[in-house]
């Protein structure tokens, strides 16, 4: 491994994110720490966030830089401004929302390495479409071991 120096715009994947409508830059890859963590910035504009679902093969964190999200974990549900963090082992069912007017910004570090694979695919995916590829999106995400349990939060 080598050290890894970044500006706030530089990014470790072929292309800026986009994942579901938010935009993100990959800050450390899976190839930069031989498949043992990554990490992701996340911009999370109003009502933005993933559906409910797991993960099968990676413990996830994430660390709210500004703004706000509601988690819901395995049912119940926590709100968290900058400075929060939530970590969720593998088959935590969760989800996050952002439901105020300003935009968040999040990381997201995952261990081992691997979901930023997923991110990257996911914006290929649906690069330049009018409405994100559900069935699509959905298959990806078991070809990474997430499984889908339900919708994204509404308030």
């Amino acid at each position: 491994m080598k050290a890894l120096i970044l500006g706030p715009n530089d990014h470790r994947s072929s292309e800026p994110l986009d994942v579901l409508g938010e935009p993100g830059l990959v800050k450390l890859a899976g190839k930069d720490t031989d498949g043992a963590v990554a990490v992701t910035h996340l911009t999370v504009p109003k009502m933005s966030g993933p559906p409910l679902h797991r993960h099968s093969r990676e413990d996830e964190w994430f660390y709210v830089l500004d703004g706000e999200l509601v988690w819901v974990v395995d049912g119940e549900r926590h709100t968290g401004g900058p400075g929060a963090s939530a970590f969720l082992p593998r088959g935590t069912a969760h989800t996050f929302q952002n439901f105020r007017d300003e935009t968040a910004h999040i990381l997201v570090m995952v261990t081992p390495a691997g979901l930023e694979r997923f991110f990257e695919d996911v914006t290929a995916l649906n690069k330049g479409l009018a409405q994100p590829d559900f069935a699509g999106t959905g298959k990806l995400m078991g070809d990474y071991g997430l499984e889908l349990l339900g919708p994204p939060l509404s308030e």
